[in-house]
């Protein structure tokens, strides 16, 4: 099958089995364990969450902003 045939027919799943398509396609391309630099990356994000310094916002509305880059 081609990759637009694969997606024609994933389209055609209920959004549920859609996602939990699309989560096991995105773990089967991670690239392994985290580097040392991401791991710090991860921890000051962290702590600058907890103190009140990042704002967050649902994924939702982060998947949708996401979406908006990638039409561009």
């Amino acid at each position: 099958m081609t990759k637009d045939q694969i997606l024609a027919e994933a389209m055609a799943l209920q959004p549920d089995d859609r996602q939990e398509l699309a989560e096991d396609l995105f773990q089967s391309i991670e690239t392994g364990p985290l580097t040392p630099e991401q791991h710090e990356e991860l921890r000051i994000r962290a702590e600058a969450i907890d103190r009140g310094e990042m704002a967050l916002i649902p994924a939702d509305e982060a998947l949708r902003r996401l979406r908006e880059r990638a039409r561009r």
